[in-house]
């Protein structure tokens, strides 16, 4: 996910890296997995996520979980409760 500041985006990308050297990851596996994701994965900023799911017929989006530059969202399509 996109911060709306490059910066931000910058220093999460390199805290992520640094965790996963951290973890064990050698500078070739953590290559191999941003090459395998670059032109597949397309980031867009929280609210042009949002928009998103709301063009395609969902009418509440919201955020339950964010950590870095990654973000879980709960989006309610229909008029039946979940609870």
């Amino acid at each position: 996910m996109l911060s709306a500041d490059t910066r931000i985006n910058r220093d999460f990308i390199k805290f992520y890296y640094n965790m996963k050297r951290a973890n064990g990851y050698s500078e070739t596996e953590i290559a191999r997995k941003r090459e395998a994701l670059e032109n597949v994965l397309i980031f867009y900023r929280l609210e042009e996520n949002v928009e998103l799911l709301t063009r395609n017929g969902f009418h509440a989006a919201d955020t339950f979980f964010r950590w870095y530059n990654f973000a879980c969202i709960v989006a309610v399509k229909g008029a039946a409760a979940c609870f």
